[in-house]
């Protein structure tokens, strides 16, 4: 796994040897060790403090400073440059939408920022500092009824989405076919993957998504991958009242299904192409229904530990009893939340990772 991160501290204030060390396990997670850039200069406040992280290994020297990039900076990327002269930390994203970069500024807590590529560790650090989030409550809302995180929402609140500045590529021919099985265990897959986005997910076929992903790296194959979607599988129109909402959801479902596609293949380490204009992977078909029903499915066994567990809702807004009464309903087979179950289920796991 690849990725960027750093901390710009310009008020003479201490970097914590903690905030490093978050975002390098954030960017180990996967393998490899990332390399590392230090400094601190003299300024009128004391000493101004700077560490770059790249996860690829490389910090590439450029006019007046260094760089590291997530990506290929001529196409799909995320990328940071320390300016040596001006004091100056330019951070940004290019391409059509695959690698993710956030941030957040330290605000009454100090003068200068943090970022990643991963909003984990900028999620942990942030909830350290008591930065206010006084609207975390409707963004786990927006991600229930969605089905997704939209970027620049209010569950990651402080911290941001950096902009994208778009980059046009050639659209792949066809979408691949990738026909496999499930080989792996679904509960590790749940926790590695809520891990590898720092965010909830609500879309079980994700698990589908790194298996076929990790079949095409074992035989040597490149991903050409798709994002439209028949109407009637789309999460989000159950909930729209317009085809105005109902197309800006389906834009903010494209971005964050790029970066989630992205994590995943950069993960596996897989050459990955997106096109807007065909359908997706079709998908490893699996009964998560039955899964999450079934006391001997690991799937099952996970999901009932943590909503049984004392601190399993502590920290979201939502009542630990209706959750377990509609678990309790679906696995009576009195009726099937294996939806509502599964979103839940990545949201707690998020939500325990952020909080750890």
């Amino acid at each position: 796994m690849s990725g960027i991160a750093g901390i710009l501290r310009r008020d003479g204030g201490p970097v914590p040897k903690k905030w490093g060390d978050l975002l390098e396990q954030a960017l180990m997670f996967g393998g490899g060790i990332p390399s590392r850039f230090e400094d601190s200069i003299p300024v009128e406040r004391g000493e101004l403090q700077i560490l770059l992280l790249s996860g690829s290994g490389i910090v590439e020297p450029c006019p007046s400073g260094l760089m590291i990039i997530d990506g290929d900076f001529e196409g799909e990327c995320a990328f940071a440059r320390w300016n040596e002269e001006t004091l100056e930390l330019e951070l940004g994203r290019k391409g059509t939408g695959q690698k993710s970069l956030y941030w957040f500024d330290l605000a009454e807590a100090g003068d200068g920022l943090l970022f990643c590529t991963n909003p984990l560790p900028l999620l942990k650090i942030a909830r350290e500092l008591e930065l206010p989030n006084d609207h975390f409550a409707q963004g786990v809302q927006e991600y229930l009824q969605d089905g997704f995180v939209v970027e620049g929402g209010e569950l990651f609140s402080p911290v941001c989405s950096m902009p994208l500045q778009p980059v046009s590529q050639k659209c792949a021919e066809k979408t691949s076919e990738l026909c496999c099985e499930f080989t792996t265990t679904l509960a590790e897959d749940v926790q590695t993957l809520v891990r590898l986005l720092g965010a909830p997910f609500a879309d079980p076929t994700l698990l589908s998504t790194l298996q076929q992903y990790r079949f095409a790296k074992e035989n040597g194959c490149c991903v050409v991958e798709g994002l439209a979607v028949p109407e009637s599988k789309q999460f989000f129109t159950r909930f729209s009242s317009t085809k105005q909402i109902e197309k800006q959801k389906m834009g903010q479902r494209f971005i964050a299904r790029r970066i989630e596609l992205g994590a995943i293949a950069d993960y596996v380490g897989v050459q990955l192409s997106i096109s807007e204009e065909q359908k997706p992977l079709e998908t490893i078909p699996f009964p998560l229904a039955s899964w999450l029903r079934n006391p001997q499915s690991n799937l099952s066994q996970l999901a009932g530990d943590i909503f049984h567990s004392d601190s399993a809702f502590e920290n979201l807004p939502i009542q630990k009893k209706s959750v377990l009464d509609m678990f309790a309903s679906h696995q009576q087979e009195s009726q099937d939340h294996a939806v509502e179950l599964f979103s839940l289920l990545t949201l707690v796991l998020w939500s325990q990772l952020v909080h750890a």
